[in-house]
C-alpha cells in the first residue's frame, strides 16, 4: 500500500551513517522503498519512529487487522541477522514475538509490548535486578537448535581486543590491554566441555526490558549469541553500575545484583562476578581503535 515517505529523525541517519558509512548512506536512499515493500508485504500503516532509534529504523506501526505491531528494518550486517534468528528460536518466551521476517529486505515485524515502559522506571534497584534474573531464567530454558548460525561470544571477544589493541592512544587501552590475559582465561574456564553454551541473550540491560499489560516484563533486542550462562548477566550488572554516583553506591550495586542473580539463576557468586567482568573489558574494548568522539 502506498505510504507518505517519512521524516528519518537526524539522530539516525547520523548513527547510520557513522556506523555504515557508505553502505550506509546507500541503505538510507534506498529506505522509502524498502519501507514501502514492508507496508505492501504485510498490509501495514507505517506510523510514527520510536523515540530510542539509532542504526535501525524501528517505527510503530497498524497491522491490516487493526493490531499495533512495531517494525525494525535495518542495513544488513550481522547483529540484524542474528537478532532475527534469535527471535525465532525463543517463539516469544521471555521475550516480543517475532511476528514475521523478511530476510531480502532486512526487516522484522515486531509485538508491540504495551505500556511499553523501560525497567529503570521501577524505581527499586533490587526489584530491577530480580525482574531482570527472572526473565534471564526464562530465556535460558530455551536451547539453541543445532543448525544454528550464531556466534560464540568468544567471537564477540576477539573482535573487541582486535579494537583495543588498534588503539592510536596506546595509554587509552592500556588498562584493557593489561586486563585480556586474565579474561581469556576465564573464558578458557567457562568453555570446557562440562560447561554448557547455551544461547544467550546477549545485551539485557534496564532498557532492552518493556512492560506489557498482558506478559508483564518482557525482553527486547536480542543481539543472539552462545556462552555460558553467567555472561548474560554482565551487561545489565554494569548498567546499574552506572545509576551508582559514588564509589561506594556502585559497590552496593554490584554486590545486590549479584547475590540477587545468583539467588535466581541458581548459580554461585564467583561466577556472576566473573560475568560482570567479562563483558566489561569487552565492551570497553570495542570501539578502541575508533576516536573518542566518534565511540
Amino acid at each position: 500500500m502506498p505510504i507518505d515517505t517519512p521524516q528519518f529523525p537526524k539522530r539516525f541517519l547520523r548513527y547510520a551513517t557513522r556506523e555504515f558509512g557508505k553502505e550506509g548512506e546507500a541503505w538510507l536512499e534506498e529506505l522509502p522503498s524498502i519501507l514501502k515493500g514492508c507496508c505492501d508485504k504485510w498490509g501495514l500503516t507505517l506510523g510514527r519512529p520510536t523515540e530510542e532509534i539509532k542504526v535501525n529504523y524501528i517505527a510503530y506501526v497498524e497491522m491490516g487487522n487493526g493490531e499495533e505491531a512495531v517494525l525494525k528494518v535495518g542495513v544488513p550486517h550481522g547483529d540484524f541477522s542474528t537478532e532475527m534468528e534469535a527471535l525465532a528460536i525463543y517463539e516469544g518466551r521471555g521475550i516480543n514475538r517475532l511476528i514475521d521476517c523478511d530476510k531480502a529486505l532486512n526487516a522484522m515485524l515486531l509485538e508491540r509490548l504495551r505500556p511499553g515502559k523501560m525497567l529503570d522506571s521501577v524505581g527499586n534497584a533490587r526489584e530491577q535486578s530480580e525482574i531482570a534474573a527472572r526473565i534471564l531464567r526464562e530465556l535460558h530454558a530455551t536451547p539453541p537448535p543445532s543448525n544454528h548460525i550464531l556466534p560464540h561470544f568468544m567471537d564477540w571477544m576477539r573482535s573487541a581486543f582486535a579494537d583495543a589493541r588498534s588503539c592510536k592512544d596506546p595509554e587509552r587501552a592500556r588498562g584493557y590491554i593489561e586486563q585480556i590475559p586474565r579474561v581469556e582465561s576465564m573464558m578458557r574456564i567457562l568453555m570446557e566441555p562440562d560447561e554448557p553454551q547455551i544461547l544467550l541473550h546477549g545485551d539485557l540491560h534496564h532498557w532492552n526490558i518493556l512492560s506489557d499489560v498482558d506478559r508483564g516484563w518482557m525482553a527486547i533486542d536480542p543481539k543472539g549469541v552462545i556462552g555460558a550462562s553467567c555472561l548474560d548477566v554482565g551487561r545489565f550488572i554494569n548498567n546499574a553500575m552506572g545509576f551508582g554516583e559514588t564509589a561506594a553506591e556502585k559497590r552496593e550495586i554490584l554486590l545486590e545484583a549479584v547475590t540477587v542473580f545468583s539467588d535466581v539463576l541458581g548459580e554461585n557468586e564467583e561466577r556472576m562476578f566473573a560475568g560482570a567482568f567479562c563483558d566489561k573489558i569487552m565492551g570497553s574494548s570495542w570501539g578502541l581503535k575508533q576516536d573518542p568522539d566518534e565511540h
